[in-house]
């Protein structure tokens, strides 16, 4: 069986191609003020910061008359209480925790299948099964060919080869140390008293058979005596040639060949007891070689092979999920994906937002979704996931992420792959003190004062500021509800 699955994000991404009406309302959705060109936002600015100036100069040189003149009037605000919520919106799609494609690895007839569409299925159940008669047979041979290589005779045997290659190594040593060893002083000597008794025994058997050179062939005693002749003879030679033999120092050649033979009965040896530990279940070195090692791998991989090609013949569920798909009848021929499983017990939400919110989207931020299926109910849950890097739709930079909802696809009564708008959450304030931004002035970097109206004079009083969004700004101490700020110079007469 083979399992392909498909994450949330790669399903989402096939449905890229139609999200220009998505692109659209995230670009209706931002404030208007976003939306603005920069240069007009930098004049405006520039136009807040030198009515601030004005307003701090004025102060300074007319501190009685700033509120009563009838040349100039202050626009005013009244500090309130209230919730404040920075948000970035976007568009995405409703997709399942996971999604996996499920399928057979070979081609084979559908002998069994147990499941329709919409069936909710349990992790590891089976689902589908193909003929496999074939296999069971090749799986039969194959377990057949490792028992005879595993039987009680074959590990006898391979008992029997560790003894005699020790015996083998045995001897190999035993040669080369003798030839290491140069000349053996009492071999030698113990073959040249063999030489010096062959040669006394000789002479006399010599003289007993000049006695009777003469006699007929045929009779008993001339055969007896020639017999103890020729035996004298040959035991002379061997005795002069264990004497040569211990006399003379070995060639480079002859050591080499020993020293050939010594290593060949080592490798030996231990291909022999790597083996018989294959079949003992000992430990067996991964780099061990022999022939017989290598067929006896094989035949276990054989094995293998054939149960993992009987195992592929049935279909079992990955996870717990939903069919979403099926493609098979039984009796056809099938090959391949035949179904799809989605696991519904979590809904994500695949979005989507313009790359001028990448600083207003983080892992762990809320979020709140509403879909077009159901435009009165809001979804709320938290964002899991962001892309490292923008992403390309129909020419956009976009920002990609996932977040998590706090409801299953099926508690939410919607089909997965529904469209909605989401909002994420990167700051909130609740019951807060609220201004208007243009109340603020900020006379260093991080610190901000507002010219609070005491008793009709504008007076400049320092403020901690919390979040604020393009029209208000939380007040976190310096201020109370109620009190009146200024927001700007409304006019200005001569």
């Amino acid at each position: 069986m083979t399992s392909k699955f498909s994450s949330s994000s790669e399903k989402a991404r096939g449905l890229r191609a139609g999200f220009s009406a998505f692109l659209e309302r995230i670009r209706t959705k931002r404030p208007r003020l976003s939306r603005l060109p920069k240069k007009f936002l930098w004049i405006g600015l520039a136009a807040v910061v030198v009515v601030g100036a004005g307003i701090m100069a004025y102060v300074k040189l007319h501190p009685a008359q700033a509120s009563t003149s009838s040349g100039t009037t202050l626009q005013t605000a009244t500090a309130r209480q209230g919730d404040l919520t920075l948000l970035a919106s976007g568009v995405g799609t409703l997709v399942s925790v996971s999604e996996a494609s499920l399928g057979f690895s070979s081609a084979g007839e559908l002998t069994g299948l147990y499941v329709k569409v919409g069936d909710q299925v349990d992790k590891d159940q089976l689902l589908a099964e193909l003929d496999d008669s074939s296999l069971q047979i090749k799986l039969a041979q194959a377990r057949q060919t490792l028992l005879e290589l595993t039987s009680p005779a074959t590990i006898a045997t391979a008992q029997q080869n560790v003894v005699a290659a020790e015996l083998v190594l045995y001897y190999a040593q035993v040669a080369l140390n003798t030839l290491n060893s140069g000349t053996n002083e009492a071999l030698l000597e113990n073959a040249q008293a063999t030489l010096t008794l062959a040669l006394r025994n000789e002479e006399k058997v010599q003289e007993a058979y000049d006695k009777i050179a003469g006699m007929s062939h045929d009779e008993s005693e001339w055969a007896d005596t020639y017999k103890r002749l020729y035996a004298a003879q040959q035991a002379t030679k061997t005795a002069r040639y264990y004497v040569n033999l211990y006399s003379a120092k070995p060639s480079q050649r002859q050591i080499d060949a020993a020293k050939a033979d010594l290593a060949l009965a080592e490798a030996t040896l231990e291909e022999d007891k790597t083996y018989l530990a294959a079949l003992t279940g000992g430990d067996v070195p991964e780099d061990a070689t022999g022939t017989a090692l290598l067929q006896l791998n094989q035949a276990k991989l054989d094995v293998q092979t054939a149960q993992d090609n009987l195992d592929a013949t049935k279909l079992y569920a990955p996870f717990s999920g939903t069919v979403m798909t099926l493609n098979a009848q039984v009796g056809g021929t099938v090959s391949g994906t035949i179904m799809t499983l989605a696991d519904l017990s979590q809904a994500n939400i695949q979005f989507y937002m313009d790359e001028t919110d990448w600083s207003n989207v983080k892992v762990g931020y809320d979020v709140e979704v509403t879909f077009d299926a159901l435009p009165d109910q809001v979804f709320t849950g938290k964002v899991t996931q962001v892309m490292p890097g923008l992403i390309s739709i129909q020419g956009s930079s976009m920002v990609e992420g996932l977040a998590q909802l706090d409801a299953s696809v099926d508690q939410m009564g919607l089909p997965v792959g529904v469209s909605g708008a989401i909002d994420v959450i990167s700051a909130q304030a609740k019951n807060a003190i609220l201004v208007p931004v243009e109340a603020l002035h900020e006379l260093t970097a991080g610190q901000y004062a507002v010219f609070v109206m005491k008793d009709g004079t504008p007076t400049l009083t320092m403020v901690e500021v919390g979040i604020q969004d393009e029209t208000f700004a939380e007040i976190k101490s310096g201020l109370n509800v109620g009190d009146v700020v200024t927001t700007g110079i409304v006019e200005t007469q001569k």
